[in-house]
């Protein structure tokens, strides 16, 4: 049986053109900067914005909606979760490729 997730989540899916992680947020659009990540911190809050996401994911917007839990401790808002927050980040075997070079590297 999963684990149920509690705390503060953010919701994560793949961009239907690209494969880009993207992130929800509060305006109900995507982002590809988890900074801009809209926060449940209830059930009531995630079952919203789950509704929102499932609509764009129907929409052929997004694909793989997912509600991650939020790491707030740091100094930027993160997936907790290693596996999301390496899905968030890109390709992980080259430092100087992918999204962690720069929020802007696609441009």
């Amino acid at each position: 049986m999963a684990k149920k997730v509690t705390g503060p989540q953010l919701i994560l899916a793949n961009r239907l053109d690209d494969g880009r992680a993207v992130f929800l947020t509060a305006a109900g659009e995507w982002s590809k900067q988890v900074a801009d990540a809209a926060v449940a911190n209830s059930d009531d809050e995630l079952e919203n914005l789950m509704s929102v996401a499932q609509a764009a994911e129907v929409a052929n917007q997004v694909v793989s909606v997912t509600a991650v839990a939020a790491d707030e401790s740091g100094k930027a808002l993160a997936p907790a979760h290693i596996k999301f927050a390496m899905q968030s980040r890109g390709p992980s075997v080259r430092a100087d490729l992918g999204y962690q070079v720069s929020p802007n590297w696609e441009q």
